[in-house]
């Protein structure tokens, strides 16, 4: 799972520090375009999206906010490029730098269990985006598909790297562990936003330990329940 931005052509020679400006200027232009079509998109999905209600918004021409983007489906992909590398950012990078093993996987569990928690409000477009687009082919599912696919490959890389570590017990079908997980996520998902329940955040994190602690080998699973029970 990862993100690139296009690089930018180097300014041609004798074009001045004044014609540099203006690539940054563009760039700036269309970070923030981004950043309310990512607005947008999270309350009305990725279909909701119009190049009319952005114009609006920014108090932008049609034509001005066109200029940026090739097509409404254009525009559409680069919010979901922009999700992805502050999912990266916010959930990713950060779990990366713990421990290899256990320490990384909950690190990278409880990160995405954060993020969710507060898209409940704002709305995910990962799991809004997969239900507009799960049987409609072209761009935008084919963008989704590998977005949730790689964040299924890291969090299968997480647990293999855990197995190793001697963490994990490594008879555990760590491709199951990734589709219980997955539907953990997406049951808070529903049960916050739909059925407004209080406390599916807690119940999230409770089965993702309880998932855990059934993949960890029987001695630390047993050091574990003897700690738990020593008085302090």
């Amino acid at each position: 799972m990862n993100s690139t931005g296009a690089a930018s052509s180097p300014p041609r020679a004798g074009s001045g520090a004044a014609a540099e400006r203006h690539p940054r200027k563009g760039e700036s232009t269309r970070a923030a375009i981004i950043e309310q079509a990512l607005s947008i998109a999270r309350r009305e999905g990725l279909e909701g999206l119009t190049i009319g209600a952005l114009a609006e918004r920014l108090d932008m021409s049609k034509s001005g906010v066109f200029a940026h983007f090739g097509s409404r489906e254009e525009l559409q992909l680069a919010v979901l490029k922009q999700y992805t590398a502050r999912f990266i950012d916010v959930v990713l990078r950060p779990a990366v730098a713990r421990p290899r093993g256990l320490p990384r996987l909950a690190a990278l569990l409880e990160n995405w269990l954060a993020l969710l928690a507060e898209e409940i409000e704002a709305g995910c477009i990962l799991i809004g985006g997969a239900c507009e687009y799960d049987d409609r082919p072209g761009p935008l599912h084919d963008a989704l598909v590998a977005i949730i696919e790689g964040w299924k490959a890291e969090l299968l890389r997480a647990i293999r790297m855990a197995q190793t570590e001697g963490h994990l017990h490594p008879g555990a079908d760590a491709h199951q562990m990734v589709f219980e997980m997955y539907g953990l996520m997406l049951m808070l998902h529903q049960d916050a936003r739909l059925l407004r329940s209080s406390d599916g955040v807690q119940r999230a994190r409770h089965g993702l330990a309880r998932l855990i602690e059934a993949a960890r080998p029987r001695t630390l699973r047993a050091q574990a329940e003897r700690a738990r029970r020593r008085p302090h």
